[in-house]
């Protein structure tokens, strides 16, 4: 019996000095205040339906007027536009069970959102139309080949004249980023991984944070549900600001903050 033990206490040991040292690795960062100033509506300020569905212009005009910084998701058509949407294929906002990097841009938004008005929009769209009003958390959705749609969405923030900033799951996605627009403040999403498509050593450098050394965060997203961590305290200490996301109601929110800095809210939260 003694034996078990004495490994497990000394993979504990190295878990710890390893958290420890990819939070102690760079320099604290300068993160942007507005990540921790407000909420974030995740997704925009969205309704059940199809009059201002998840990703829509119509919430992102809603979460502006109501003064939220936003958090949209984005991903890359199959003709190389970058569009605003979150899951990997359409069929639970459009019924079309299709992937969406199977469509053109004009493909996609010939799809209604749950049956109404609303068409999926590029992310150039949904720039021109929150327009400076309030912040942006744009979510790189990669589970391909790094480069393009990285650079795209480095691009397009460079160029717009508002406070933006971008986050992924993905540290080689944000690494990217780093090279073609250091002056992007860059998030490392993070959670247990539970139920992904990966191997358990890549779960266990992901949800411990320990590949911060290749995307350098200046801050960290981290499942609401699995906090507090030894990775996530750590990074704070460091100074990282620390968003949870997905609160979705008052009792998620009240939780919340005992253990992160900023929050990534569904439209329940944020009343």
């Amino acid at each position: 019996m003694r034996k078990p033990l004495v490994v497990l206490a000394a993979l504990a040991v190295l878990l710890l000095a390893a958290c420890a040292f990819a939070a102690r690795l760079f320099p604290a960062p300068d993160a942007p205040p507005w990540l921790t100033a407000r909420k974030i509506a995740h997704r925009g300020l969205w309704t059940a339906g199809p009059l201002a569905p998840e990703n829509s212009l119509s919430a992102f005009e809603q979460a502006a007027a109501a003064g939220y910084a936003i958090e949209l998701d984005v991903q890359f058509s199959a003709d190389g536009v970058t569009v605003v949407f979150h899951d990997e294929d359409a069929m639970r906002l459009t019924g079309e069970p299709v992937p969406v990097d199977a469509l053109t841009v004009s493909e996609l938004q010939q799809l209604s959102l749950f049956g109404g008005d609303e068409r999926i929009p590029t992310l150039a769209e949904a720039l021109e139309l929150i327009d400076g009003r309030v912040p942006v958390l744009v979510e790189i959705k990669n589970a391909g080949e790094v480069g393009a749609l990285e650079d795209d969405v480095a691009e397009q923030l460079s160029a717009y004249e508002g406070e933006a900033a971008v986050m992924s799951f993905n540290p080689f996605s944000l690494a990217r980023v780093a090279k073609a627009a250091p002056e992007v403040p860059r998030g490392q999403l993070a959670s247990a991984l539970v139920g992904e498509d990966l191997a358990w050593y890549e779960k266990l450098l992901l949800r411990n944070l320990l590949l911060n050394f290749t995307s350098t965060p200046d801050f960290i997203a981290y499942d609401i549900e699995e906090l507090p961590s030894l990775a996530t305290t750590l990074q704070r200490w460091r100074g990282r600001p620390l968003l949870g996301w997905t609160i979705t109601d008052a009792d998620e929110l009240a939780r919340a903050e005992a253990y992160a800095d900023g929050f990534i809210c569904d439209p329940g939260a944020l009343e």
